[in-house]
């Protein structure tokens, strides 16, 4: 399934490719969950909750609580709780790439991103919604994303 893989690729440089392969089950629950969202019954909150929830508890329990796992260059990293919200946000843009473009999801993600600091909810807005938006309001979006967020969330999608 390529959702599962999309999700252990966005998850490995956080995780480690050992923790990603150990748990493979995690990553079709996360992939089921981000592809089950429905947007005119479910939440965007309460979906990043659950998927945050999901990564901090495997991780807890895996490590007996320490939280820190061996990345793919052997170096071992105590994972913080703000990084399972950041693994979870990254995750969102799976679900805003594969929902249709239309004014209805752009409003909700619209007002996910005011409403939360998701990052993806603004990184979908100003790739997959340029079209649908005034030129400024790309330029805004440019400028709240690379001067709120640290560059290695931003690099790579976004023109400097």
């Amino acid at each position: 399934m390529a959702a599962v893989r999309r999700v252990a690729q966005i998850l490995r440089p956080w995780l480690g490719g050992a923790f990603v392969a150990r748990n493979a089950g995690l990553m079709e629950t996360l992939a089921l969950r981000l592809m089950g969202f429905r947007p005119e019954k479910d939440s965007l909150q309460e979906l990043a909750f659950q998927l945050d929830n999901l990564l901090f508890m495997q991780v807890r329990e895996e490590t007996a609580g320490r939280l820190s796992l061996e990345m793919d260059n052997g170096q071992f990293v105590r994972l913080r709780m703000n990084d399972f919200t950041l693994m979870a946000d990254e995750l969102l843009y799976l679900l805003f790439e594969a929902l249709p473009k239309s004014a209805q999801n752009q409003a909700m993600i619209r007002t996910y991103s005011m409403r939360s600091t998701s990052l993806s909810a603004l990184r979908a807005l100003y790739l997959l919604y340029r079209d649908m938006q005034a030129p400024e309001e790309t330029a805004t979006l440019r400028r709240l994303v690379t001067g709120s967020h640290p560059p290695f969330r931003w690099q790579g999608w976004i023109d400097t």
